[in-house]
């Protein structure tokens, strides 16, 4: 593992002055009584003692144990989708938090509550997610609405057919009201 920053291998415990060794130490925490195992770099007096908790973490190590506690609570949530994945998807659409939400809608704030894991995202907004995972171009910021092929079109209308809205967007599109002339 590259240490951030070029720091030392080896650095002494600023509590018990026992010498720290960098490397990811499998860290587990229970959230709701499901325990959730993640890899925690930092220095460490033992990587393999899962008892020894003397080390040191930088802001780049506490980054990962934040996302780390936010993925236990979805977790825990039993979410369908995760805050690292719905931070993925987003930054795979080139948007900001605040762009995310004028893009998928959801409030103001919604992606950095998404994010964070104290709000689950409904399951129109998960699905909405899932479909901009496999065509993030259809997402980005400025990209307008995409035009629609003539195989598209033909899609929805068939799809419009065979639904029970079928006889409204008949009346709508098909006929002409009795006595006016178009």
């Amino acid at each position: 593992m590259t240490n951030p920053r070029g720091y030392p291998d080896t650095i002494l415990s600023a509590e018990t002055g026992r010498p720290l060794h960098r490397g990811v130490k499998m860290m587990t925490i229970t959230v709701d009584g499901q325990a959730f195992t993640y890899g925690q770099p930092g220095w460490w007096a033992s990587i393999d003692d899962p008892s020894d908790l003397d080390g040191q973490l930088t802001d780049e190590d506490n980054v990962v144990r934040s996302a780390a506690r936010r993925e236990a609570r979805a977790s825990a949530k039993h979410s369908a989708i995760r805050p690292l994945e719905i931070r993925a998807i987003r930054e795979a659409c080139g948007l900001s938090q605040q762009d995310a939400a004028q893009v998928f809608g959801g409030g103001a704030k919604a992606f950095e509550k998404y994010e964070s894991g104290e709000v689950t995202p409904s399951s129109a907004m998960i699905r909405l997610l899932l479909l901009a995972a496999k065509r993030p171009d259809l997402f980005q910021k400025g990209s307008g609405v995409p035009l629609i092929s003539e195989a598209d079109a033909s899609l929805i209308r068939d799809t419009v057919r065979k639904s029970s809205v079928d006889g409204i967007y008949d009346r709508i599109y098909n006929s002409r009201p009795v006595g006016k002339h178009m």
